[in-house]
């Protein structure tokens, strides 16, 4: 299992001057938070452009600049147009955003890039869903607009649909812009959910965290204009993508594990119990002891992908890194380690009897020639049941060594 580093908020500070803090802290509404790393560029003009939005919409809100180490001048430019600076040591696209998510005073938190692609002028809607109880608001830039040239055409056409495809896929949500960086949420649902991925991969983490845990979660059209910046974005296409693609496999054990290995499973036993009693033909193409043999990797290797996601979804939930289930309590309520190990014993004492028979025929020729192929439709069954069952038995003690709560 893929461990995402968790970010150390006791190196998350505010950093704005002691001057411009109220004693008093007035209730917020609204805090608008943007990483930050180098972005002097673009950053003034996101800054003004919240702050309009705050004042027009007569909202109680607070801008909140999540520095993550700049040397462009960013917090000097932040500091100047009053917006709140909080420093975070922890690098990342993730990091910078929790500590400044826990930093923000806000009720709500609407999150955005400090580049000028997203519009801070237009976050009625966002505020609006969340006022109307959505817990996380996502934007929908494929609905919205992608103006010419805001989105390279390799992550428009290719890489966000299949991301997205596959993030509905896995999870069973209807959410069709899985990785628009403009959304918004309330702060302690989000706060709740224990976030800790520190790269671009938080993107996928907090909509699939938000699922999991069955959040309210809703979507607005949003636009998506070019970055009014001159260097190359932080975002590395091949790199950031496959972190989003393993974040989403790594959280859905079913898909990664459970349904390969009983496809798997369920063919290698189909194979073996058919050519157990003799060879088959298809045509002109003959399935004989060697296709049992392959049969019989399949199998095993079938069971031993179930296992995985057995114990990956355990583990999953023993470490909090998702909610349980009704399946989880259940397995929880049945499985104990002994009995386990019982059943898996029983299945490999199954096999050593198969053994046995092997060599006591084996024995009544005199320990000499014997028939390959007859002698391997035995063996083959036998080996796999002892492989099984001592499979069986080991996982049965992993289970219960991951999942304290078991038996």
């Amino acid at each position: 299992m893929h461990m995402s580093t968790a970010v150390d908020l006791s190196n998350v500070h505010d950093v704005t001057p002691a001057d411009r803090r109220p004693l008093a802290l007035p209730a917020i509404e609204l805090s608008i938070v943007m990483p930050c790393l180098n972005e002097a560029e673009t950053l003034a003009v996101c800054i003004r452009k919240a702050q309009r939005f705050i004042q027009d919409s007569g909202i109680s809100g607070e801008v909140v600049i999540a520095d993550n180490g700049s040397t462009d001048g960013s917090r000097q430019i932040a500091n100047a147009l009053g917006a709140r600076i909080v420093a975070v040591e922890a690098r990342g696209y993730g990091a910078a955003l929790i500590g400044g998510i826990a930093a923000a005073r806000g009720t709500y938190v609407i999150m955005g890039d400090a580049d000028d692609s997203y519009d801070f002028l237009s976050l009625q809607p966002f505020v609006d869903a969340l006022r109307a109880g959505g817990e996380l608001v996502m934007g929908d830039r494929f609905l919205g607009g992608i103006a010419s040239g805001a989105m390279p055409p390799l992550h428009r056409y290719l890489g966000n649909p299949v991301l997205s495809f596959l993030g509905r896929l896995l999870f069973d949500n209807k959410i069709s812009d899985f990785h628009c960086g403009l959304r918004g949420f309330r702060r302690d649902a989000i706060l709740d959910l224990g976030l800790r991925s520190t790269g671009m991969e938080f993107a996928s983490e907090m909509v699939v965290k938000a699922v999991m845990h069955r959040l309210d979660v809703r979507q607005v059209a949003t636009t998506l204009s070019p970055d009014g910046r001159s260097r190359a974005p932080h975002l590395r296409t091949w790199r950031d993508g496959w972190r989003h693609l393993r974040f989403l496999l790594t959280y859905a054990p079913r898909f990664l594990f459970v349904y390969p290995g009983m496809a798997c499973a369920a063919i290698g036993t189909i194979g073996v119990a058919t050519l157990a009693s003799g060879s088959v033909t298809l045509g002109r193409v003959e399935l004989s002891i060697t296709t049992m043999l392959f049969a019989a990797m399949l199998l095993l290797l079938g069971c031993q992908l179930v296992s995985f996601g057995i114990v990956a979804r355990l583990y999953g939930v023993a470490s909090k890194l998702w909610p349980t289930s009704r399946r989880v309590e259940l397995f929880r309520a049945r499985f104990s380690v002994e009995r386990g190990a019982i059943a898996g014993g029983l299945l490999s004492l199954l096999g050593v009897v198969g053994i046995v028979l092997l060599v006591g025929g084996w024995a009544t020729t005199g320990f000499g020639a014997m028939d390959g192929i007859a002698l391997m439709r035995l063996a083959i069954p036998a080996m796999v049941a002892t492989l099984l069952g001592l499979q069986a038995v080991f996982t049965s003690f992993l289970i219960g060594l991951v999942d304290t709560r078991t038996g």
